[in-house]
């Protein structure tokens, strides 16, 4: 069944059957009315799609589109109370496990087709009103404005398109935290991940499991040679010519992991304006920058249990940049989405808010896939604004049959085919690019 076939069952479970049935168990819906719990989840959800910072008069045209009936804009915000938020946060629960099961065939990359997928992992803040800190603990830093914030852990396979985690939890939930609570990635796969997932025992784990991985190597960490003697990593450096750089190293003072340490020169420039950069953190922490980070400034520095004839060190650099689609991502959520920006003060209107516009994201995303988008091919910018451009009617064919819902979504992709204006900017040196020139000159 294709993407496309399987988006409206998905809709009419999110949107429909799941919301009637928790509306009633959270007390949202306490007697028979016109704006019943699926009617509001509908209204919500296509409403902040298409417009994310729509008014109440706005959501109430939307309404309309669905065939509900609001008589007045206040009804629609007095609804909007703690039981609201618990009954679109269930319905979010349960419409994640639907949309992870959403995906295209692998996209075709030459340079990554000895991996079963490519997963990019990261997460990202959305601050609350302090009132929701018994809801949604704030991070434990004494000095950060917000008590009260939730963060979302996001897993996906770049090739694909299909979420392996989407995953909310309180601020104070660290990343390597969240990230074992993830289902297992796939043997043969590629993970990428920043710094806060950097965790020798987990590296070690996805070693044994068949997964490669490629990381940033973390500040002060422990070379060793496979004797065990301790490589001064800046004296090693220094002797080598090439511009890309491989060494087999064991990391850890007790775990001694083996792995490739890949190191890539930086121009003069770009030395300079890191360690600029550095010293400015540095400065606004108070603190002396640090000599080590300084002296190492000139070179990118990964480490990888991907073995040498497999991939070279100038393509392990590049592979590295597809990690800056989940930035991108992000980005999306919240400028297009507007993920952290209510019309409104009101805590459970916030809180209801988010949660109704990350359904929409899920939905958003499902439709994209499905009309042949493609994440390093295209702008996830682009498309996703074009997608919310048919949010009113994808409500009205939601509203009619799923018959219709189907035909308005083959609509759209065709649509999309014959644009021709969501590749990325073609002036620029793009991830995809540089993926299909690292693979004709490693």
């Amino acid at each position: 069944m294709s993407i496309l076939q399987q988006v409206p069952e998905k809709m009419q479970m999110i949107l429909q059957t799941v919301p009637a049935e928790v509306a009633p168990q959270t007390g949202c819906v306490k007697r028979k009315r016109k704006l019943t719990g699926s009617a509001l989840a509908q209204t919500l959800v296509f409403g902040w799609l298409e417009h994310p910072e729509a008014s109440y008069q706005h959501l109430t045209e939307t309404a309309a589109t669905l065939g509900i009936q609001v008589s007045r804009q206040v009804s629609l915000a007095q609804r909007l109370t703690p039981e609201t938020a618990e009954m679109f946060k269930r319905t979010l629960e349960a419409a994640i496990p639907q949309m992870l099961e959403v995906a295209s065939p692998p996209e075709a990359l030459p340079l990554l087709e000895a991996f079963t997928g490519v997963y990019v992992q990261d997460s990202t803040w959305i601050s609350l009103p302090d009132e929701l800190h018994e809801t949604w603990k704030g991070p434990p830093k004494k000095n950060h404005p917000h008590k009260a914030a939730l963060k979302l852990h996001l897993c996906f396979d770049v090739l694909t398109g299909g979420f392996q985690q989407f995953h909310l939890t309180d601020g104070m939930t660290a990343d390597s935290t969240a990230a074992k609570a993830a289902p297992p990635l796939p043997q043969g796969s590629l993970r990428l991940a920043d710094l806060a997932y950097f965790s020798l025992d987990e590296l070690e784990k996805l070693t044994q499991n068949g997964i490669y991985w490629i990381s940033r190597l973390k500040a002060n960490s422990y070379l060793s040679d496979d004797t065990g003697e301790p490589l001064d990593l800046q004296n090693m450096l220094r002797g080598e010519e090439n511009t890309h750089i491989r060494k087999s190293i064991r990391i850890g003072k007790t775990k001694r992991l083996p792995a490739s340490l890949i190191a890539e020169r930086l121009s003069e420039a770009e030395t300079d304006k890191r360690r600029r950069s550095i010293r400015y953190r540095a400065k606004r922490k108070a603190q002396t920058p640090s000599k080590t980070l300084l002296r190492l400034a000139g070179y990118n520095l990964y480490i990888t249990n991907i073995e040498a004839d497999q991939l070279t060190p100038k393509q392990i650099g590049i592979i590295v940049g597809i990690r800056w689609q989940i930035e991108l991502m992000f980005k999306g959520f919240k400028s297009i989405s507007k993920l952290q920006v209510s019309r409104s003060q009101k805590p459970y209107r916030i809180l209801s808010e988010i949660y109704a516009k990350l359904i929409a994201i899920l939905i958003q995303n499902a439709v994209m896939l499905g009309t042949g988008y493609r994440h390093i091919q295209h702008s996830f910018i682009k498309t996703a604004t074009y997608i919310a451009g048919y949010a009113r009617l994808i409500a009205l064919s939601f509203h009619h049959a799923k018959t219709a819902l189907l035909e308005t979504l083959k609509d759209i992709k065709r649509a999309f085919e014959n644009g021709g204006t969501f590749q990325r900017s073609t002036g620029k040196n793009t991830t995809w690019r540089k993926l299909q020139e690292a693979t004709e000159n490693p």
